[in-house]
């Protein structure tokens, strides 16, 4: 599934990086188009002309199967921005080759080329660039005045070349303030992700600690309530019922009295976790207070409450303490009442907790069921 997830990220970042592509050879057609009309003015030949348009599409469609072939993934920028730029560069480099007096509006061009990365380049990235165009002219007034110097003034282009120079100065600077300020920006949305992530932690461990017993886990008097209201008006609207279970440890005092409190303390975690393993992830299972637990057996009759306390009965009375005493063994006594649509949650309870008294005095370790409750009791 998250290998699904990371190749459809790819997928989309791949096709707006093709958008991209597709942008930047849109620009290519307004350079192209100044071009033609300094081949029609006279500047250079239809040649010219063609080479451009040539080298210009070669370029693009270098760059829309690089992508195409995920091959662009293998950089550390995967989109490629600053390989982009400097290629464009040639073409601008060759047609300032050829034109004498133009040259000025190309280097313009070459400025607007480096607007696509001022604001995602990082400071490496702008010397790069700002390397690779002052570089580019240089060599081309070079060649200039090596082949033709005739058709160049010197001092004038070298003073052009430092112009071109302080002004990618500046355009890096400003470009690096604003790595800088997204940088800035990036790290204090980083740093306000982790307090909110901190945050939802400690809201959902206020929440865990709001509904669970500090001792054993499980959930607290509190939680077990609430919950048994709500789930009295599901049954209320849907016709249902559910059964309320009261478990009492027997002889609890005499174990506190004879091993400890530490002691005591053990016994309660392991009925604690006894209990939850017996129950159905709908079912709740809770310290009432004390040495009493509480079941709320969801969508449960009586007949079927009795079989869940026998065998959760049975499973305590089972377990060994070694490490408090090998021969001690506890057991528990279990009341049983199952809620009616007519009757009141609090007379459930009672009703259960009257049974876990007959229960207790029928000699403990037993479970027993409530009678059923009576219109006329829940109305009295």
């Amino acid at each position: 599934m998250t290998a699904d997830v990371s190749r459809n990220e790819i997928a989309k970042q791949q096709a707006l990086r093709m958008r991209r592509v597709l942008l930047a050879s849109i620009s290519y057609l307004f350079t192209l188009t100044l071009v033609a009309i300094f081949c029609w003015l006279g500047y250079f030949g239809v040649p010219v002309l063609i080479n451009y348009f040539l080298a210009v599409l070669a370029l693009n469609l270098v760059f829309c199967l690089a992508i195409r072939t995920n091959l662009n993934l293998r950089f550390a920028d995967p989109s490629m921005t600053l390989v982009q730029i400097c290629a464009s560069i040639l073409p601008g480099l060759y047609v300032m080759y050829h034109a004498q007096q133009p040259r000025t509006v190309f280097l313009l061009l070459c400025i607007s080329a480096a607007m696509y990365g001022l604001f995602q380049f990082r400071p490496r990235d702008f010397v790069i660039m700002t390397l690779a165009i002052v570089g580019g002219y240089a060599s081309l007034i070079a060649l200039v005045y090596l082949n033709r110097p005739g058709e160049i003034t010197l001092q004038v282009e070298i003073l052009q070349l430092f112009a071109v120079f302080a002004t990618f100065i500046q355009f890096s600077g400003l470009g690096i303030y604003i790595a800088g300020l997204r940088t800035k920006v990036k790290d204090k949305h980083k740093e306000l992700a982790a307090r909110n992530g901190e945050l939802e932690t400690a809201l959902a461990r206020i929440e865990e600690l709001a509904m669970r017993d500090e001792l054993t886990g499980v959930f607290n008097r509190r939680y077990l309530m609430e919950s048994i209201r709500n789930e009295k008006l599901r049954c209320e609207r849907s016709g249902g019922v559910f059964s309320i279970c009261i478990l009492d440890v027997d002889w609890f005092k005499q174990v506190n009295d004879t091993h400890g409190h530490l002691a005591g303390d053990q016994i309660l975690q392991a009925i604690a976790r006894c209990g939850q393993g017996a129950l159905r992830q709908s079912d709740l299972f809770g310290r009432y207070g004390g040495e009493e637990f509480v079941m709320v057996l969801t969508s449960t009759m009586v007949e079927g409450a009795m079989i869940t306390a026998e065998r959760l009965r049975a499973r305590i009375e089972a377990l060994t303490f070694p490490a408090i005493d090998p021969q001690l063994r506890v057991t528990v006594s279990i009341g049983i009442a199952e809620s009616r649509a007519f009757e009141d949650t609090a007379l459930t309870f009672k009703r259960a907790d009257e049974a876990l008294y007959r229960a207790k005095q029928a000699g403990r370790n037993r479970s027993v069921i409530a009678a059923p409750a009576q219109p006329s009791e829940a109305l009295a």
